[in-house]
């Protein structure tokens, strides 16, 4: 099957399933990052502003057009509240930035301060309803849930997979009481390439998405091959002797095909060796045996 960068699909994709959510632009062609939350959250574009519902902790930044005494920074209270100099408490919590607005105009005119205000609520800092993106994406942190967001839109928020990515990403819902689901694992080829709707779940408040790195095992290959080196697997692949003396560019004229060692770390420091008849797997005749990680394949060179 032929396969794309994991980048396109996953903008292809994530169009798909919202087309009125479009994703980020473009991601940035830089070295992921070591998927540590950053400290603040770099404010989302405001066309999603309308669908964000204000919770505890947010930071928003209140304008008032004429009113320089009301323009400030005030962060939500647990009880929904901000705090305004002339105004007094007034309950944001649970509003869209539009209705908030509309709520401190409200007041204003009610308190005959202002005919016609004009208000202006921007969301600066988003943590009631954030979910961390984590592991092998370009810009791994926290991002704003703005109205309902699926596992593709987020990673695509988050700039898309790393090509380094294994197989799987884990959605961790311990931060939220109520879930019962714990750890939903998801295969990426199905979310992404085959495109199953029901692995591109809905994500909620407080949910971390991991994105582990591929594991590698490192086999090592050396004597008379053409590159003789370490190389690298998936921990997921089966690595046979013939498929890593492949990798190491085959053998070389002097090589003797029947005399090749494979030597092994027991797991109680011993060492174990293999003898093997490489020209006897080529014809089908022996078993062409599996490699295990940190194995050492020697193969020893002819004399004549």
């Amino acid at each position: 099957m032929t396969r794309f960068p994991l980048r396109t699909i996953l903008a292809a994709a994530a169009a798909a399933w919202s087309p009125a959510a479009p994703l980020a632009g473009p991601a940035n062609e830089q070295e992921p990052a070591t998927g540590v939350p950053a400290a603040t959250l770099a404010s989302p574009p405001s066309a999603y502003e309308g669908e964000y519902v204000i919770g505890a902790h947010d930071l928003l930044e209140i304008t008032v057009f004429d009113m320089d005494e009301l323009n400030s920074e005030k962060r939500v209270t647990e009880e929904g509240t901000i705090t305004l100099p002339l105004l007094g408490e007034i309950h944001v919590g649970g509003l869209t930035p539009h209705q908030a607005e509309q709520a401190i105009a409200d007041e204003l005119r009610r308190r005959k301060l202002v005919k016609n205000p004009q208000v202006g609520v921007f969301v600066k800092e988003y943590v009631s309803r954030r979910v961390y993106i984590q592991g092998a994406v370009t810009k791994p942190g926290p991002y704003a849930l703005l109205g309902q967001r699926t596992l593709l839109d987020m990673i695509g928020e988050a700039g898309g997979i790393d090509l380094r990515a294994g197989k799987k990403i884990y959605v961790i819902r311990g931060l939220d009481p109520e879930a019962s689901e714990g750890r939903i694992e998801i295969d990426v080829d199905g979310l992404i390439y085959e495109g199953d709707p029901l692995l591109n779940i809905l994500l909620r408040p407080g949910d971390v998405v991991m994105v582990p790195y591929e594991k590698k095992i490192r086999i090592y290959v050396t004597g008379a091959v053409r590159n003789p080196n370490a190389h690298e697997f998936s921990a997921d692949e089966t690595v046979t002797i013939l498929q890593a003396i492949t990798m190491a560019g085959g053998t070389t004229d002097r090589a003797n095909e029947s005399k090749v060692k494979v030597l092994r770390k027991l797991p109680d420091g011993s060492e174990q060796q293999i003898n093997v008849n490489l020209r006897r797997i080529m014809k089908g005749r022996d078993p062409d045996i599996e490699l295990q990680p940190n194995d050492i394949v020697i193969v020893e060179e002819s004399f004549f």
